[in-house]
């Protein structure tokens, strides 16, 4: 029996997931094609729990849906959009709910199955799906899907996109209770990631600390940066050196509950400990006068050794948050507010120390230049808040 190459070349679709899309919205057309495009494949990928029992019905569904994933795949490629490798990335990058080794199965699944199905002429003039191989060596044959690790024989990975291929309909597996050797490593696969997603919580927890990356918990962080301060002496009061790290993660999708999502790390650069304000603020600009206003504000305190960093995310309001008030700052008519958008412009970072401002950076100069001192009449605190 001829079988798709399904052996886990990890290294190489790990390399698939440093594509990280810029969010920044900085001209007045709204969300990118590119963005778009994106978002519609990262609702087709949202990911199952393991499966409890094996439902033979099950596989139905992961059809239809493996079908629609690279069906949008390749209208993104006939039409000279993103390339199907990088707009895999893009979506699962918006997929918050979902763990690295699960990224990196479902975009070998993803690409393996476009690149069959696109070489066997499964798509139509319109770039549709169809069962009908139109090209190549077995015309008017069928295609189907099927589970690479049978449900039978593993049944958490039975309601898993990754664990699908396409293959001629006539090829189909027959026995249930047998597998390859291809289709074990794949079995091993599967049981890892099944195992990532039960502890999808812990591990996004995990992640979410940086300052704990080495297990300590936090009093134990505190310990620690505390015994280096009584070290530093005087040192550890003077203004540090920070570096910020920022950028605009997400647009509104279901992923995100429809919000925008920023990502931001603190680094001390400093030869000594510090303890710093940080204060992020997410902005958008109105539909008619443009006019800059603040979505979100978020401020935290950080105990920093030597050359640590934390990192945390900053969410926006839904973006339905900010609609009405922002039409009524514009005063827009009815027929010019079923016309109107919610505009993101991007982000604002200051850090400050007891002795004074440390750091600061915006999205772009123009965003930078609200928490720049030397620009007095530009301070982000005189922007409304919607």
């Amino acid at each position: 029996m001829n079988r798709l190459p399904y052996f886990p070349f990890i290294w190489v679709f790990l390399s698939l997931l440093v594509f990280v899309s810029s969010m920044t919205d900085a001209a007045d057309r709204g969300p990118s094609r590119y963005n778009k495009q994106a978002q519609a494949l990262a609702k087709q990928l949202a990911p199952n729990p393991p499966a409890k029992n094996f439902r033979k019905e099950d596989i139905a569904g992961l059809g239809k849906r493996m079908a629609a994933a690279i069906q949008v795949l390749e209208n993104s490629h006939r039409t000279s959009g993103p390339a199907p490798e990088s707009l895999v990335a893009t979506a699962l990058s918006f997929r918050n709910d979902m763990g690295d080794y699960e990224k990196v199965m479902l975009t070998n699944a993803l690409i393996t199955n476009w690149r069959e199905a696109s070489g066997r002429g499964l798509f139509d003039k319109h770039g549709n799906y169809q069962v009908e191989v139109s090209r190549g060596r077995g015309v008017g044959d069928k295609m189907m899907f099927e589970l690479i690790v049978p449900g039978k024989i593993y049944p958490p990975g039975s309601n898993q996109l990754a664990n699908v291929r396409l293959i001629l309909a006539d090829r189909r597996r027959t026995d249930e209770e047998s597998i390859t050797d291809r289709e074990r490593a794949t079995m091993a696969q599967l049981k890892k990631m099944v195992e990532q997603k039960t502890n999808i919580a812990d591990q996004k927890k995990w992640e979410a600390h940086k300052m704990n990356d080495l297990g300590r918990t936090e009093a134990q962080e505190t310990a620690l940066w505390q015994k280096d301060m009584d070290a530093a002496g005087e040192a550890g009061k003077k203004l540090p050196s920070i570096r910020i790290f920022a950028r605009s993660d997400a647009t509104p999708t279901h992923a995100t509950k429809f919000r925008w999502r920023s990502k931001c790390e603190i680094l001390n650069t400093s030869p000594h400990p510090t303890e710093v304000k940080v204060e992020f603020w997410q902005m958008g600009y109105t539909w008619k006068k443009r006019d800059h206003f603040i979505m979100s504000k978020t401020e935290k305190t950080f105990k920093l050794r030597q050359s640590q960093s934390v990192e945390f995310d900053v969410y926006s309001k839904p973006e339905s948050s900010y609609k009405g008030r922002a039409d009524d700052h514009d005063g827009l008519s009815k027929a010019e507010r079923r016309q109107s958008k919610v505009r993101y412009r991007g982000y604002v970072v200051r850090v400050t120390h007891e002795k004074g401002l440390a750091s600061f950076t915006g999205n772009d100069q123009l965003a930078a230049s609200y928490v720049n001192p030397a620009i007095e009449d530009m301070a982000i605190e005189k922007l409304p808040t919607f």
